[in-house]
Parts: C-alpha cells; sequence; structure tokens
C-alpha cells in the first residue's frame, strides 16, 4: 500500500471514530434524534446543526442521525414472536429489502435529473416517500426494521450528497416552493412532490374554527372520514384510503361500491385539496358508485361523515371533463378547503381498457 492511501485509510478511521462519537451524542438525546430525524436536511434541523455541532459538517451531522436511528414498534414487536414466526417474517424482510432497493435504484436513474434541479430537504421527503411509502417517523418506525430503515436512509443520503442538487449554505436563506403539477395517472416524481408539498402546506397554514374541529376528529379517529353521502344521486358509500400504483397513478377503490380518498394529500377539512375517485362501473357493465356524478349541479351539497359523528359540508361549484393526463387543478397544493371527486366518462376504449375522459367534480367546503 502506498503512502498516499494508507493516509486515506487513517482519515476514513478517524472520521468514522468522529461519526460514532456524533451519533452516540444525538441517540441519547431523544429530544434531539426526533427534531432532526424528521428531515435533518430541514431549515429547523439545520439550525439546530449549527448551533450544536457547529465544527461538524452538514453531511456528516446528517448520517450521525441515521446511524442513531433507535428500535422502533416493528422491532419490539419482532421479539415478541416465536421462533418460527420470526424466521418468516425475516423472509418478507429480506424479499422487501429487495424490492425497495430495486426500485429505489430505478426511481434514482429514472428521476435524477428533475431531482437535481430542487432544494435537498424536498428531495429527502420525496425520496423517503417513495421508498417507506411514508414520512412521518412513527408510521416508518412501525413498518420497518431498525436495520431496513439505517441502510434505506443511508441509501437515500449517498445519493443527495453524490447528486448536484441545490446546495445548502451555512448563510440564511430563502426559496420558493416548486411548482406542483399532478394527473390522474401522473408521473410518479411529480405527485411525490405534490405529497410532500401539501405535507409541507397543511403545517404551515393557519386553521379556521372548522378546520381546527377536524384536526381534532383526526386525533381522536386516526384522521379517518368514514363515509360519503351525496343524497342528490344517492351515493352512501365508505371511505378506503387509497395511495400512488407503480406507475405513479392515483389508486382506486377495491370495488365498484366504495370510495377512495387519496390518503398522502388533505383530508377533508384540511387546507388543501382532498380528493376522492369512484368508480363510473364496474367490468361487468353493472353502475358503479359514482355512475350518476355527472348529475351533480352547482350548490349541491354532500357529506362526510367521522366515526364521532361529526359531518362536514361540501357544496359543489362546478364540474369539468378532462383528457387523461396533466390536470393540475385537481390536486395541486391551495389555501382553501376544497374536496374534488373524480370518475371515469367519455368513450370505452376496449385496447387501453379504460374511458377516455375524467369527470372531475369541484366542491368547496359551507362557510
Amino acid at each position: 500500500m502506498d503512502q498516499h492511501s494508507q493516509s486515506n485509510k487513517d482519515k476514513e478511521r478517524v472520521n468514522d471514530k468522529k461519526l460514532l462519537v456524533l451519533s452516540w451524542d444525538i441517540a441519547t438525546n431523544p429530544k434531539l434524534y426526533r427534531e432532526l430525524a424528521q428531515n435533518p436536511y430541514s431549515h429547523k434541523a439545520r439550525q439546530i446543526v449549527l448551533e450544536k455541532f457547529p465544527d461538524e459538517s452538514i453531511s456528516n451531522t446528517i448520517r450521525a442521525v441515521i446511524l442513531a436511528e433507535p428500535e422502533g414498534i416493528y422491532d419490539r414487536n419482532f421479539r415478541d414472536l416465536r421462533e418460527a414466526a420470526q424466521i418468516e417474517e425475516l423472509q418478507k424482510q429480506s424479499n422487501r429489502s429487495i424490492a425497495v432497493n430495486k426500485h429505489f435504484i430505478y426511481y434514482c436513474k429514472e428521476h435524477k435529473k428533475e431531482l437535481r434541479l430542487l432544494p435537498k430537504d424536498v428531495v429527502y421527503n420525496i425520496l423517503s416517500l417513495a421508498i417507506f411509502e411514508a414520512i412521518d417517523t412513527k408510521e416508518i418506525e412501525l413498518r420497518y426494521s431498525q436495520k431496513q430503515r439505517r441502510d434505506f436512509k443511508l441509501s437515500l443520503i449517498n445519493f443527495i450528497e453524490g447528486t448536484d442538487t441545490i446546495a445548502l449554505s451555512k448563510k440564511k436563506f430563502i426559496r420558493k416552493r416548486p411548482l406542483l403539477i399532478a394527473t390522474f395517472a401522473v408521473p410518479t416524481l411529480m405527485l411525490l412532490i405534490y405529497i410532500t408539498q401539501q405535507h409541507i402546506n397543511n403545517t404551515t397554514h393557519p386553521q379556521t374554527k372548522k378546520q381546527a374541529a377536524v384536526v381534532e376528529v383526526h386525533d381522536k379517529n386516526k384522521g379517518f372520514p368514514m363515509r360519503l353521502k351525496i343524497p342528490s344521486i344517492n351515493v352512501d358509500a365508505a371511505v378506503e384510503y387509497v395511495g400512488v400504483t407503480s406507475k405513479g397513478a392515483m389508486d382506486v377503490p377495491i370495488n365498484t361500491i366504495d370510495v377512495g380518498l387519496f390518503k398522502f394529500g388533505a383530508y377533508p377539512g384540511e387546507t388543501g385539496n382532498a380528493v376522492i375517485a369512484g368508480h363510473y362501473d364496474g367490468e361487468t357493465g353493472k353502475p358503479g358508485v359514482f355512475a350518476n356524478l355527472n348529475e351533480l349541479k352547482k350548490g349541491d351539497k354532500l357529506y362526510i361523515n367521522y366515526a364521532n359523528g361529526i359531518s362536514l359540508v361540501y357544496v359543489v361549484r362546478e364540474s369539468r371533463l378532462y383528457d387523461p393526463g396533466f390536470s393540475k387543478d385537481v390536486f395541486s397544493v391551495s389555501n382553501g378547503n376544497h374536496l374534488n371527486l373524480i370518475t371515469c366518462d367519455g368513450v370505452w376504449d376496449a385496447g387501453k381498457k379504460s374511458y377516455s375522459k375524467r369527470l372531475v367534480v369541484f366542491t368547496d367546503i359551507a362557510q
């Protein structure tokens, strides 16, 4: 080994030791860890790092935060399993890791150019959602083991640090939020940007009394609206919670009688556009829950009911037909309180197995 290589090895060992010490300092301070772990690239986290670790680089501190990842509910539940169940769960973990890694590699390769244009805190949220299908740390700890979380997040950090995204300077900065556009069959990146932006939007805008009441409902019932009622077209449907398909489109309900609330967006009563989809018909041609959605008129009312009896009233503003494709009006971030209903319309295309149009009914919360 030449002198230069030996010198690099020595520097790596010193850096690794410093990283472990830094990680221990963070791990033994749960409050500090939580403040940094939600998004270590956020403005708040960056200010904490500069205050508490002024002599450390931001990237090194962020890696230390990841190494400080604690055990979660998943890990504690795993220990309570019997040996045979643990072996079965370990196989599931392995399969899940392979699938996530494959998706992550493909996703980063496919969208590297677009991600390079975004601030690192936004990229972190987008990639976290792509990997974990969640942003909230507690939800992630419930579904993934400590080792999986560490490995996935370190891969995420390595990608961000190795990509020429907008740099984090140590000076105070102000940036505008990126433009958000989404579709019914939207590219995954754009829908994930919308999701993360909606998450930020709901934490930075003041609430009305009506919205505050809904937040209280969310706390008591885990944020779950239970039924959608539209008396004028005889709809009384259970609410499912749908996410994003592997192709990047908003998913649909599992049957033709329920409706699907986009779980990564605003919920009814929150600031923004809540989005609910329902089938026009089924495979046999039997009418679906939204078969008569086109009959809604301006001023018609619909109701979102929660488990504890609270009901939100929305009023129809207008209806529009869209071609499948871009539709910023439906998903884009809004300062108002809206609920948008989506179903199919137009002519059935047997080759594409899809209708030619999308009907969207725009509604506003009753004042």
